[in-house]
């Protein structure tokens, strides 16, 4: 059996070909979405820490937070390529902030919210990470309060943005 390199070039143009690729992003998918059915459901949120409420947004709304979300990065300063990093659990903010930070070519880094300083640390300086999203508080645990006590160590860490926060970074 003889093995063979894989050819990225002639694999690409075989998934263009069948479709599977489309060169849009994802951005240009909500846009579309937000211009053919912008009072359709896109987003159901619910949270076990508030049981009853649920979010309910159309892609209208959608669209505008994503927008509003993705300005607000711009003003930080974050650009094409700057690392966001969110350890947020499966709620809406974490999807409004991977669409502004695709809309903006921020690079989205997913960390899950089980992850502690020693962990958090070493991802966040690798990854050279310029903003930090985290839940004031989840199951219990003040991120907020994690996440700044490790500012001093994470030089290229910026800004950290709290989900329901109360403070300037809420």
């Amino acid at each position: 059996m003889t093995a063979h390199a894989f050819d990225s070039v002639a694999h690409g143009r075989a998934m263009r070909a069948g479709g599977f690729w489309q060169d849009r992003t994802i951005d240009e998918y909500l846009a579309q979405a937000v211009a053919a059915a912008p009072d359709k459901p896109a987003l159901v949120g619910y949270r076990a820490d508030r049981p009853g409420n649920v979010s309910r947004f159309t892609y209208r709304e959608l669209g505008d937070m994503v927008e509003r979300a993705a300005g607000a990065l711009r003003g930080l300063g974050v650009g094409r390529g700057d690392i966001v990093a969110v350890q947020l659990p499966n709620w809406w903010e974490f999807v409004v902030t991977a669409l502004a930070c695709g809309r903006i070519g921020a690079v989205v880094n997913p960390l899950m919210p089980i992850f502690r300083e020693r962990e958090l640390s070493y991802m966040l300086g690798f990854a050279e990470v310029k903003v930090l999203v985290v839940p004031k508080l989840f199951r219990g645990f003040d991120h907020e309060a994690m996440a700044e006590g490790m500012r001093a160590g994470l030089p290229k860490l910026e800004h950290v943005i709290v989900v329901d926060g109360s403070g300037a970074n809420g």
